[in-house]
C-alpha cells in the first residue's frame, strides 16, 4: 500500500513549533512567515495495516548548476519565501546545514530500509539531543525538510506500533521544516534539495551571492534616547505597574525594591566556586530556585517576578516555575516564553493555543495543556517573538530573522541585507488575543530583534565580519493608526548604536537598561582584569566555556559585568522584572541549573 503525503491536506488542529525555519538548529527558526506567521500544520494520514517504506529519497540526474539553482530557489533564495523568513540564506548558513546533514547521514541514516521496530526506533532516537533528549532539528540538518514525508511516517508506525500518533505529533512539533505559512517540501522537491546537499553544495558560490561585510561600529546615542528614558520614568511599565499596586514576588514588608527577595540565600553563601557571584561588591546576588533538568533555549519571567518559564523539564516539554509555591508546572509547549509587561498574559511557543491569560497560572494548575479556556492561537506571530504593550492600547510583538541561542557559546550573527522584522499589534477581545496588524520593517544586516516593554523601542544584534556580531542597533518604533483605526503604518528610525556584543538582550521596564549574556572571548582578558591573555586563570575561563551577565546603560553606553563566573559556569538569559531586579539562570554551578537574581540595576541607577 502506498502512503499519501502526511501533510496534505493540512488540518488546523495540529500546530507545530520548531527551532529553525529550514534545516537544523544552526540558527534561526530551539529554539527557535511569509513572515513565519503561523506554525506549519501537519496531518497524519489514516492508519494503515502495515507501514510500507517508500524510498527515502529518489535519485536526481541533473547537472550541478541547474540542481543548485532549483534547490536554493525552493529554500528561499530569490522571490519565494521559505527558509529566509527566519534565516539569512548566506553561504555560511548553507555550509552549517551541510555539516549538520552530513553528521545525520553518518550517524542516523546509514540504513534507510529498516525492517524491524528496533531498527526504526534506532533511527528516530538518533535525532534526539543528547542533553535535552528531545528531537532536535539541529541533529537533522536539511533532513528536517523531509520529516513530514511518507518515509518518516512509515518509520514512526514501524517503530511505535499503535502508539505512533502521539509520537508523530511530538515529532512534527519539534522538527518539521519549513515552519509557518510556507508550503512544506514535496517528495520531488526534497529529492532535489537532498541531492544538492549529498553532492556537497556544488555551485554554492554561483547561486548564493557573497555578502560583503557591513561597516564597522561607531557608538552613537541620539538625544531621543535620553528623552525617551526620562518619559519612561513616569510612563513606563515600571511606573505604571507600581502605580497600579502590582505586588512583586518576595517583596512583602520590603521598604524598597532592594530589600525584596531577602528570604532567599545569597550566592556567596553557597559552595559553587570561589569566584561565583557578583562582579560588583556593592550588589546583591540571590538564588531563587534550583531545578534538576537542563532547560532549553531562553528563560523569561512575569512582570511581578512570580513565574519563570523556559523550554525543557521532566515532562519533555516546557516548564513554568511558580516561585511563590516552589512548584514546577509542566507545559505542553516547546520554548520561547514571553510575558506581557502589564502582568496579564504569556506565550510559550509550541503549545496548541500558546497565547494565554496569566489568570491560568494564578489558578494553580497541575499542568498547562494550552487547550484551556484562557488560551488562544495567534497564527501570525512566529518564533523568537518578544512582547510589549502600549499603555491603554494594543499589545505588540516582534519576530524576524534570528540565530538560535541554546547556551552553546557566543552566537554568530547570520543576518543579511534582506533581513526583515515583523511587528504585530493585537488586542484582547475579552475572550481571545486578536491580531490587528502584522507589518514588515526592513532591518538590513540585523536580527534577533527585541521590543521594549512600552513597544516604543526595538533593539537588534548587528552582523559583522565573518558572521560575528558587530554590536547592537536601537530604533524607535513609530506606529501611526490608519484611518478608521483598524491598522497602523510603522517606521523605525535609528536612535542609537552600541558597540558591545552578547546574546539574548532584554530591556528593563523603565527602559534605561538592557541586560545580555556574553561568553568569555580571547580579547576579554584586559576588561576582566587579567595581566595578559596568557594568564592561566583567564585561559581556564576560555577553555571551559564561561559566560557572564552584563548591564548596559542605554543613555551613556556604559556596560558593566555584573557576574563573575568560575571556569565552566554559565550565567545566561538575563531579563528584568518590573521593579528592576534581574533574573537569569546559571548552568554548571551545581547539579541541574539555578535561577538567580541581581539588584545591579537598582544599585547603579537611577
Amino acid at each position: 500500500m502506498s502512503l499519501r503525503p502526511p501533510h496534505l491536506p493540512r488540518l488546523a488542529a495540529l500546530a507545530i513549533a520548531v527551532t529553525a525555519a529550514c534545516g537544523g538548529g544552526g540558527g534561526g527558526s530551539s529554539p527557535d512567515a511569509t513572515p513565519i506567521d503561523a506554525p506549519p500544520v501537519i496531518d497524519a494520514p489514516p492508519p494503515i495495516d502495515a507501514p510500507v517504506l517508500p524510498a527515502y529519497r529518489n535519485p536526481v540526474d541533473i547537472a550541478d548548476l541547474p540542481l543548485a539553482q532549483m534547490a536554493v530557489e525552493r529554500l528561499g533564495v530569490g522571490p519565494r519565501v521559505a527558509c529566509d523568513s527566519c534565516h539569512a540564506l548566506t553561504r555560511e548558513r548553507f555550509q552549517s546545514w551541510l555539516t549538520e546533514s552530513q553528521a545525520a547521514d553518518a550517524a542516523c541514516l546509514t540504513d534507510t530500509t529498516p525492517t524491524t521496530a528496533a531498527e526504526a526506533m534506532a533511527i528516530l532516537e538518533c535525532f534526539r539531543d543528547p542533553v535535552t533528549h528531545a528531537w532536535s532539528p539541529g541533529k537533522m540538518g536539511i533532513h528536517a525538510t523531509a520529516s513530514s514525508l511518507e518515509w518518516f511516517y512509515a518509520v514512526f508506525q514501524l517503530a511505535y506500533g499503535p502508539a505512533w500518533p502521539s509520537q508523530w505529533v511530538t515529532w512534527t512539533q519539534r522538527v518539521t521544516m519549513p515552519r509557518g505559512a510556507q508550503d512544506l517540501l514535496t517528495q520531488e522537491e526534497f529529492d532535489i534539495v537532498a541531492e544538492w546537499f549529498a553532492r556537497g553544495l556544488p555551485e554554492l558560490a554561483t547561486v548564493v551571492p557573497d555578502m560583503p561585510d557591513p561597516p564597522g561600529c561607531t557608538q552613537t546615542i541620539g538625544a531621543e534616547v535620553g528623552a525617551h528614558v526620562a518619559t519612561m520614568q513616569t510612563e513606563g511599565w515600571d511606573a505604571l505597574n507600581r502605580d497600579a499596586g502590582l505586588l512583586m514576588h518576595g517583596c512583602a514588608g520590603a521598604a524598597t525594591p532592594r530589600d525584596c527577595l531577602a528570604t532567599y540565600p545569597l550566592a556567596a553563601s553557597q559552595s559553587y566556586g570561589a569566584t561565583w557571584g557578583q562582579a560588583a561588591p556593592t550588589t546583591t546576588l540571590r538564588l531563587l530556585h534550583t531545578y534538576p533538568y537542563t532547560s532549553s533555549y531562553w528563560t523569561r519571567s512575569s512582570a511581578d517576578g512570580r513565574f519563570v518559564a523556559h523550554g525543557g523539564g521532566t515532562a519533555g516539554g516546557a516548564t513554568v516555575i511558580d516561585l511563590s509555591t516552589n512548584r514546577r508546572i509542566p507545559a505542553a509547549a516547546s520554548y520561547d516564553p514571553g510575558f506581557f509587561p502589564d502582568n496579564s498574559g504569556f506565550v510559550i511557543q509550541g503549545g496548541a493555543k500558546p497565547w494565554c491569560r496569566q489568570s491560568l497560572l494564578t489558578s494553580n494548575p497541575a499542568q498547562i495543556t494550552f487547550n484551556e479556556a484562557q488560551c488562544t492561537d495567534v497564527g501570525v506571530v512566529g518564533l523568537y517573538q518578544h512582547l510589549g504593550a502600549a499603555h491603554g492600547g494594543d499589545y505588540w510583538t516582534v519576530n524576524g530573522q534570528f540565530v538560535s541561542d541554546n547556551a552553546g557559546g557566543e552566537p554568530p550573527a547570520w543576518f543579511d541585507a534582506g533581513s526583515t522584522d515583523y511587528v504585530t499589534a493585537m488586542a484582547w477581545s475579552g475572550t481571545a488575543y486578536v491580531p490587528r496588524a502584522h507589518l514588515p520593517l526592513t532591518n538590513a544586516y540585523a536580527g534577533d530583534t527585541i521590543i521594549s516593554p512600552s513597544a516604543k523601542l526595538l533593539l537588534s544584534r548587528v552582523a559583522g565580519a565573518g558572521d560575528t556580531q558587530n554590536g547592537f542597533v536601537m530604533k524607535k518604533l513609530v506606529a501611526t493608526p490608519t484611518a478608521g483605526g483598524g491598522s497602523y503604518t510603522v517606521t523605525a528610525p535609528q536612535v542609537a548604536r552600541y558597540c558591545v556584543n552578547g546574546g539574548k538582550p532584554a530591556f528593563s521596564y523603565d527602559e534605561r537598561w538592557i541586560v545580555y549574556h556574553h561568553w568569555v572571548q580571547p580579547d576579554d582578558w584586559q576588561a576582566m582584569g587579567y595581566a595578559s591573555q596568557s594568564d592561566p586563570a583567564f585561559q581556564a575561563l576560555l577553555g571551559s566555556a564561561t559566560a557572564n551577565v552584563f548591564l548596559l546603560d542605554l543613555t551613556t553606553g556604559t556596560s558593566r559585568r555584573i557576574t563573575s563566573m568560575a571556569a565552566g559556569q554559565e550565567a545566561l538569559f538575563p531579563h528584568f522584572r518590573s521593579d528592576g531586579w534581574i533574573y537569569f539562570i546559571v548552568k554548571g554551578a551545581t547539579a541541574g541549573e539555578v535561577i538567580a537574581a541581581s539588584d545591579a540595576a537598582l544599585v547603579f541607577g537611577p
